[in-house]
């Protein structure tokens, strides 16, 4: 699938895509066959819960590829070097019925100055998430990585992460090895 097509404005993309209110986007950072989780805070909506980063496209962001760059930065203070693939698109209702959301979720690999061995240096915002892990697929099967327990914030996520791990098959954005509960 062109990437191409996420290009464009969030004005521009809901000109194309009229029964839509606003857009989504998620980042998949999968880095040596694990994948980044961050656990929204305590005080914040889905409260505890797992989720990949991401948030809101703005008016003010140049594209939806800008704000997926954005929200990654935002949340985890890694900075995107390239979208790889689109994993999945979700559609549904706003949750005080104002219209449809689109939340477009992709898988991506991100700048690293570290030993190659080693995760990215990941920094939260306090406010909106206060714990990290990097889960592997078996970690993911099981709901645990290490003594933390992987609830996922959102329906049909786990399977979204899944097919981020075929697809690393296929790319070379990761390579496998190192152990969740060694890296957080």
């Amino acid at each position: 699938m062109a990437l191409r097509q996420f290009g464009v404005s969030l004005e521009t993309y809901l000109m194309t895509n009229p029964t839509l209110r606003g857009v989504i986007v998620s980042a998949v950072v999968l880095h040596h066959g694990h994948i980044l989780l961050i656990q929204r805070a305590a005080t914040d909506g889905f409260p505890n819960l797992w989720e990949t980063p991401g948030g809101g496209v703005d008016l003010g962001d140049e594209t939806l590829s800008h704000a997926l760059a954005r929200e990654l930065l935002e949340e985890t203070g890694l900075i995107l070097k390239d979208v790889v693939t689109l994993l999945d698109q979700l559609e549904f209702e706003g949750a005080s019925g104002e219209g449809r959301y689109r939340k477009l979720t992709f898988l991506v690999s991100v700048e690293d100055s570290r030993d190659l061995q080693e995760h990215p240096q990941v920094i939260l915002n306090p406010h909106e998430h206060q714990d990290f892990v990097w889960v592997s697929m078996d970690d993911l099967r099981t709901g645990f990585c290490g003594e933390r327990e992987i609830k996922l914030a959102y329906p049909g996520q786990r399977e979204t992460l899944f097919a981020a791990f075929r697809a690393d098959t296929k790319t070379s954005c990761g390579t496998k090895g190192v152990n969740c509960a060694e890296t957080a």
